[in-house]
């Protein structure tokens, strides 16, 4: 009897972990598709162009993402040897991220006019920049409701 219920209980723990990883997938691709469609929109790219760019751009996404590596908002510094070590680690890897970003100018210039790979970038940082004002006011409007009651 014991054994059946620490195995249910294993089965429970594998499917919910299951669960969380595939909602994670789930909703990094969501993510992607709607960078996607930001990009195409405000570059002005061309349905043949799409077609070239989505894997290139793939490609240089999740080379971004390995750049960046598990970025986990570092505890908050207590020495200065700390702050300095946390400072250097963002500087490796923003370092990193325009290695990457360099790397795929030749790659996007094989489908995107150079207009639209200069503008690639920037159009990139406004999406990051939205994302971050996103994930940053997350919940502050339902607070500033309250308040005005």
């Amino acid at each position: 009897m014991r054994n059946l219920i620490f195995s249910a209980l294993l089965t429970l723990v594998s499917l919910t972990a299951s669960a969380q990883v595939h909602r994670a997938d789930s909703l990094n691709e969501k993510y992607f598709d709607a960078k996607i469609r930001e990009i195409v929109y405000r570059l002005n790219i061309t349905d043949e162009q799409k077609q070239k760019f989505v894997p290139i751009y793939r490609r240089y996404n999740e080379d971004m993402i390995a750049a960046w590596g598990e970025h986990k908002r570092p505890e908050k510094p207590t020495t200065s040897a700390q702050v300095l070590e946390n400072t250097k680690k963002r500087m490796e890897r923003q370092q990193r991220a325009q290695t990457i970003r360099i790397k795929y100018i030749d790659e996007f210039a094989t489908v995107l006019n150079a207009k639209q790979v200069s503008r690639l970038y920037d159009v990139e940082s406004s999406i990051q920049k939205k994302l971050a004002n996103r994930k940053n006011n997350k919940g502050r409007g339902h607070n500033k409701a309250l308040k005005k009651k």
